[in-house]
């Protein structure tokens, strides 16, 4: 905490607004916005940043445990090799990362039955009951990867085969392979960890587009390094949670900057000109003047703002188009990482309970143990408005059954519904159907005069993680000269 200390003394000011017209009202104070305020700092222009939460940071939050100290995180949770502008915060922040806990044997729960097998074996944390699936859980993959690397980040919509890939969803694609039924089920296992979502509610060319954005300029994405502990997206974790990312960021911007418990409500440009200044207006009726807005959330959270002027069509579309995921996590904490013990390295995939897939979460101190559940898609909406002794025996009984009888030596449950936050509407991020990215997906990005749009929906690299976050934050705050 020293070194933090000493790094938020030196606070990143911005320079006084000359009226009460900023260069740039930011809506929306997560990792997208935060960035896009650095940015702004760094090219000595005024700005505020609107959030409607008492806390910055959307969708990465460190959340306090109730019965001890500690914190565990509800949200964004990993870090990995190519993300590289999260891994640079983290350093400037003065962070450090720590190894996701990746020792001893990964659990498959199918038809009803426990296998185990080792975290670092072929596949990750992907594993098929026999070698014919591996085979072809292979082939999937790779034919993923290799489309992957054909495509353009900055435009999938050109890509040569946009049209055809982009009418056909993943569950689609995987019906045309002749392949086993255990290898349909684990691949569907393994993209609804990555998307909470379904095959059948993703286009194909979105997938693709989606595998190409998880690397960095001259190293293409993967699937592979989705599911991948190591040397994957789950590889490091940040000491302390990953919301001291935005917390600290927002204290060396200066909070005098930011507004929070500030939910907007409307957007509306002063004329017809493209140039003219916008009012921003939050629920309770502050009004807040722009020369350029940057809107930093997902586009179905923008969806709930009114603009004025009308936004194009394209914009309009894709905005209510994208569906967010369905995710929430269940964290059970206990006295120790028990599982430890029993050579489990803490993952899970499962094709059956609440949880169908679960990481060790423990400190770095090991001051407690912590195993945290994803529910998702289905078993998400199915406990949307369930209470909480509901919510704990759901994810109970799924640990119960993955880790045996020391799984109920619960001290503190911790729970997390994204799809029922009013600002968020789930996660990890907004998918999309099929027939939306060719023909709407350029509005992602592509500014709408002096509006500009941020949130790692629209960014080129790492989608849906917190570093494609700061990377679409930069990139709007940089289109404003």
């Amino acid at each position: 905490m020293k070194l933090f200390n000493l790094l938020v003394g030196c606070v990143l000011v911005a320079p006084a607004a000359l009226a009460s017209t900023y260069d740039a009202v930011i809506v929306g104070g997560g990792l997208s916005g935060l960035s896009a305020a650095k940015e702004l700092v760094s090219k000595n222009k005024t700005y505020v940043v609107l959030e409607a939460r008492d806390r910055v940071g959307g969708r990465v939050y460190n959340k306090p445990l109730q019965h001890q100290d500690g914190v565990v995180e509800v949200g964004a949770e990993f870090v990995g090799p190519t993300q590289d502008v999260v891994l640079a915060l983290a350093k400037e922040l003065g962070l450090s990362t720590f190894s996701t806990y990746n020792k001893g044997d990964n659990i498959l729960w199918q038809n009803n039955k426990l296998k185990t097998f080792p975290a670092d074996g072929l596949l990750g944390a992907v594993s098929p009951e026999d070698p014919i699936t591996l085979l072809q859980i292979s082939q999937l993959q790779s034919e993923l990867d290799k489309y992957a690397k054909k495509i353009d980040i900055n435009a999938p919509w050109d890509f040569e085969k946009a049209e055809e890939f982009d009418a056909k969803s993943v569950q689609d694609w995987i019906n045309e392979h002749h392949v086993t039924k255990a290898t349909k089920e684990i691949l569907t296992l393994a993209l609804a960890e990555i998307f909470s979502a379904a095959p059948a509610d993703l286009s194909l060319l979105y997938v693709i587009f989606y595998v190409a954005s998880g690397g960095a300029p001259g190293n293409p994405g993967t699937m592979e390094r989705f599911t991948q502990v190591k040397d994957g997206a789950q590889m490091y974790r940040i000491e302390g949670g990953t919301g001291l990312l935005p917390e600290n960021l927002a204290k060396k911007l200066g909070k005098h900057n930011i507004r929070l418990n500030s939910p907007v409500s409307s957007i509306e440009r002063a004329g017809k000109n493209t140039n003219d200044t916008y009012t921003v207006t939050t629920r309770s009726g502050k009004k807040y003047e722009g020369k350029h807005v940057i809107v930093a959330m997902s586009p179905p959270m923008a969806d709930k703002i009114s603009f004025s002027p009308s936004l194009p069509h394209a914009r309009q579309r894709i905005q209510k188009k994208l569906k967010m995921g369905s995710i929430g996590k269940g964290i059970g904490i206990y006295k120790e990482p028990f599982w430890r013990k029993k050579k489990y390295s803490g993952q899970v995939l499962s094709d059956d309970f609440a949880v169908r897939a679960s990481f060790d979460s423990t400190p770095k101190d090991k001051s407690f143990g912590a195993m945290m559940g994803f529910i998702q898609d289905e078993q998400m909406r199915a406990l949307d408005g369930a209470s909480e002794e509901e919510q704990e025996e759901a994810v109970g009984s799924a640990l119960r059954h993955y880790f045996g009888a020391e799984a109920e030596q619960v001290s503190e449950w911790v729970f997390m519904r994204w799809d029922n936050e009013e600002y968020s509407g789930g996660g990890p991020t907004a998918n999309a159907p099929v027939g939306v990215l060719s023909k709407y997906g350029k509005a992602l990005r592509e500014p709408v005069g002096n509006l500009h749009w941020a949130g790692t929906e629209s960014a080129d690299y790492w989608v849906g993680y917190m570093d494609g976050a700061l990377r679409s934050g930069k990139r709007a705050a940089s289109e404003i000269k």
